[in-house]
C-alpha cells in the first residue's frame, strides 16, 4: 500500500522517482519469494470481498446526500488520505462517492466487480479485466483517489486514439471533484506538454511519456535532489525548461502490451548526423548489393527473415569495392552495411513493416499495427528502405540517449494497471515490475461462441472460405469484424470482398486518422470491417439492437499474431458486457514462416493423415499453436536481453560517477 504522506513533493526540483532495484542474488531471491505468496491466486481476496462491501454500506449514505455534501466530504477524506495513506475505510467511502457521482455525471454506477478491480490497482497490482468489463470507468476509481492524495497521476494507454477517447470521457467526472485534465498525443507541442504534466490527471502514450523523460534527463547535468537545487540556483532557467514533476503514480492501461509487448526495444532519441561521406557510403552499398547473385552470393530465409553472406560472396563484396573510398577498408564495416541494403531489399516489405506516405518511410508496429510516428531504423537500414522506395534520403541518426520501457516504469513510486490478457505473463511481470496479477470476476457471464479453428492447404482456399462466412452473416443482419496480420494482407481482404461485392470498410495504419469513425459505424446491421491488430486492444464496437437481436459481432481472425494475448483481445471485441458474439479463426499454411522442427513434423504429419480430415486439422492447429509459442519465447528473450543491457550501462555510468 502506497503511504502518500512519505513523498517528496511533485515539483521540478524534487522529481521524486524509485531508485534502481537491486541486481544481487539476495535481492533477487528475496523478490522470487516475495513473488510465490503475491502470485497466490486467492492472494487478496477474501479482503477485497470485505472492501467492496464497505462500498455498499457507504453507497446508500451517498445517495441521499446532494453533490454539495458528497464534495464536502470527499475534501474531509482527502485530509484523511494525506495523513493515513491508501487505508481500506478510507478508500471505500471515496469509492462509494465516486460511484454515485459518476451514475449522476456520466450515466455510469461502478459494478461491484468495477470496484473490486479498482481497489486491487490502488494496491499496486495488475487487474486482470475481461475485455468488455469497462475498465476505462473503472480506472476512474484509483485515478480519483490517488488524485485525492495529492498525487499526480499518470494514466498510461497504448495509442492516441485511447488516449483521447478515454480523457475526453472521464473528464466530466474528474471536473466533478475539480480536477484538470492534461492530454498528451504525438502533435502535442513542448510548451503545451508542459502544460499537460502539471494537470493533476494526465493521460499519455507510453512512447510520448518515456521520450519526455529522456529529454528532461538530457536537460539535466545532475539527478539528486539537493543537486538539483544548486543547479537551480545557479540557473532559474532549468525548472522551466523540464517537463515532468517526478514519477509518482502511474495506471498503466493494457498493462501487458506496454509493460511485456512494447518492451523487447528501448526507446531512443537520436540526433542528426550531417555527413556526406557517411550517405555516400549507404548510397554505393545499395548499389553494391544489386550485384550480388541469390543463392550464390547470399541465402535468403524468408521464414527466419535472414539473409547471409557465403565465402564467395564474402569474396564479392571485398572485389567489388576495390577502389571505392576509406570506408570500404575494414571487411567488418562494409559486410555490415551490404547486409542492411540485403535486408531492406528482402526481409522489410511495404505495407507490413513500413508504410510509404507523402514520400516518406514510415515505421509499422507489428504489435499494434498502428505508425510509430517519428521512429526510424538505425545503423542505416532506414536510408537502405528509402532508396529502395525512391524517397528522399534522410541524414543518418546518432543516438544521444536510451532508456528501456522496463528500466522506466520501474522508477514510478506507485505503479498499476489493467488488461485483459496478463495472466499468461504474470510471472514476467513479477520478475521485472514486482507487479501480482489479480484476476476479477466478470459482472455478467460471458456468452460468446467459439468456432472450431480451421486451416486451409492456400491463401485463396481460406479467403473463399472468410467470403463464404460474410455472405451469410449479412443476411442474418450481423456485424463482422476481419482481423488480419497487415496492411498488406487486408488490402488483400478488402479485394476479395469487393469481388464479392460485399460493402465494408478497413482499418489500418493508413487509414487511422479515420479510426474513430470507421469503429462507430462497426456495429450497424450488415456491417463488415477489415481491420488489423489495431481494432485488437481499447476498441468498442457499439453493437444497435438489430445486430444484437440477430446474435451480436462476429470476429473473424485470419492469421495468428505473434501472441496468443493478441488473438484472444481480438476476438474480446465480441460478446462484450453480456452481449452475444461469436468467433472463429481462418487460417492458412501458405506463405506461413515454420521455424521450428516439432512444428514441420506436425504438419508434415497432418498433411499426410489430409488437411480436410479431423486428424489433419488437429495436427496442423497444433504446429501454429507451436510456432506462435517459439516466437512468445524468442520475444521474452529479447526483453530480458534489452532489461540487461540496460542494467549494465546504468551500472557503467553510476561506475563513472553519474547514474541513469
Amino acid at each position: 500500500m502506497l503511504k502518500t504522506g512519505s513523498h517528496a513533493p511533485a515539483d521540478y526540483r524534487h522529481r521524486p522517482e524509485r531508485k534502481r532495484p537491486g541486481r544481487d542474488w539476495l535481492a533477487q531471491l528475496q523478490v522470487r519469494i516475495k513473488g510465490q505468496f503475491e502470485l497466490n491466486p486467492w492472494r487478496l481476496t477474501l479482503r477485497g470481498q470485505r472492501f467492496v462491501r464497505k462500498v455498499s454500506h457507504y453507497s446508500l449514505s451517498c445517495e441521499a446526500d446532494t453533490d454539495q455534501c458528497l464534495l464536502e466530504r470527499t475534501r474531509v477524506l482527502s485530509q484523511a488520505l494525506r495523513r493515513q495513506g491508501l487505508v481500506d475505510t478510507v478508500v471505500a467511502e471515496i469509492f462509494a462517492i465516486i460511484r454515485e457521482m459518476s451514475g449522476r455525471t456520466l450515466g455510469m454506477r461502478h459494478f461491484d466487480s468495477q470496484l473490486l478491480g479498482g481497489w486491487i490497482m490502488l494496491q499496486g497490482r495488475v487487474a486482470e479485466m475481461k475485455t468488455g468489463e469497462g475498465k476505462t470507468l473503472t480506472a476512474a476509481l484509483p485515478v480519483i483517489t490517488a488524485a485525492l492524495s495529492g498525487l499526480p497521476v499518470h494514466v498510461v494507454t497504448v495509442n492516441d486514439y485511447l488516449t483521447q477517447r478515454d480523457a475526453e470521457e472521464m473528464q466530466p467526472l474528474y471536473q466533478c471533484f475539480g480536477f484538470n485534465v492534461g492530454v498528451i498525443t504525438h502533435e502535442v507541442t513542448p510548451p503545451q506538454r508542459r502544460h499537460a504534466y502539471q494537470a493533476d490527471i494526465l493521460y499519455v502514450t507510453g512512447k510520448e511519456l518515456v521520450f519526455d523523460y529522456l529529454r528532461d534527463r538530457m536537460k539535466m547535468d545532475q539527478e539528486e535532489p539537493l543537486r538539483l537545487h544548486v543547479e537551480a540556483l545557479k540557473s532559474p532557467k532549468l525548472e522551466s525548461q523540464l517537463q515532468i514533476r517526478g514519477l509518482h503514480f502511474a495506471l498503466v492501461d493494457e498493462a501487458d502490451s506496454v509493460l511485456i509487448d512494447e518492451s523487447r526495444t528501448p526507446l531512443i532519441i537520436s540526433g542528426v548526423q550531417n555527413n556526406e561521406d557517411e550517405q555516400q557510403f549507404i548510397e554505393e552499398a545499395y548499389l553494391l548489393s544489386q550485384e550480388l547473385l541469390l543463392d550464390k552470393d547470399f541465402t535468403h530465409k524468408p521464414e527466419r527473415r535472414e539473409v547471409e553472406f557465403t565465402e564467395q560472396g564474402t569474396a564479392a563484396i571485398r572485389h567489388l569495392c576495390e577502389g571505392l573510398g576509406p570506408l570500404w577498408r575494414g571487411a567488418i564495416r562494409r559486410e555490415e552495411i551490404v547486409h542492411k541494403a540485403l535486408q531492406a531489399r528482402y526481409i522489410y516489405q511495404a505495407d507490413k513493416d513500413y508504410l510509404v506516405r507523402e514520400g516518406k518511410i514510415e515505421l509499422v508496429d507489428p504489435l499494434t499495427g498502428r505508425v510509430m510516428e517519428g521512429r526510424s531504423w538505425e545503423k542505416g537500414l532506414h536510408q537502405m528502405i528509402e532508396l529502395k522506395e525512391a524517397c528522399e534520403l534522410t541524414p543518418q541518426r546518432v543516438t544521444q540517449a536510451r532508456i528501456s520501457y522496463q528500466n522506466f516504469f520501474r522508477r514510478y513510486l506507485c505503479l498499476s494497471g489493467m488488461t485483459g490478457t496478463a495472466w499468461e505473463v504474470k510471472q514476467e511481470l513479477w520478475d521485472t515490475y514486482e507487479l501480482a496479477v489479480s484476476r476479477i470476476p466478470t459482472y455478467r457471464p460471458e456468452i460468446r461462441e467459439t468456432y472450431p479453428a480451421k486451416v486451409f492447404l492456400t491463401a485463396e482456399q481460406r479467403w473463399q472460405a472468410v467470403i463464404e462466412r460474410c455472405q451469410a452473416l449479412v443476411i442474418q443482419q450481423r456485424a463482422i469484424l476481419i482481423g488480419t496480420n497487415s496492411v498488406a494482407d487486408s488490402e488483400v481482404a478488402s479485394d476479395y470482398l469487393q469481388q464479392a461485392g460485399i460493402a465494408h470498410q478497413v482499418l489500418s495504419a493508413k487509414q487511422d486518422k479515420a479510426e474513430a469513425e470507421i469503429v462507430a459505424q462497426a456495429g450497424e446491421p450488415g456491417r463488415v470491417m477489415v481491420a488489423t491488430n489495431m481494432a485488437g486492444r481499447g476498441t468498442d464496437i457499439k453493437l444497435a439492437p438489430a445486430v444484437k437481436a440477430a446474435g451480436g459481432l462476429h470476429v473473424i481472425l485470419t492469421d495468428r499474431y505473434e501472441s496468443g494475448r493478441v488473438d484472444r483481445q481480438l476476438a474480446g471485441r465480441s460478446a462484450r458486457q453480456g452481449d452475444p458474439g461469436s468467433f472463429e479463426m481462418l487460417l492458412t499454411l501458405e506463405d506461413q514462416p515454420i521455424k521450428t522442427i516439432s512444428a514441420k513434423g506436425l504438419i508434415a504429419t497432418g498433411l499426410s493423415l489430409g488437411i480436410d480430415t479431423s486428424g489433419g486439422q488437429k495436427m496442423v492447429i497444433k504446429a501454429l499453436q507451436v510456432e506462435q509459442q517459439f516466437i512468445e519465447r524468442q520475444n521474452y528473450l529479447a526483453r530480458q536481453s534489452t532489461l540487461d543491457y540496460d542494467v549494465k550501462q546504468g551500472d557503467l555510468l553510476a561506475f563513472s560517477g553519474r547514474s541513469n
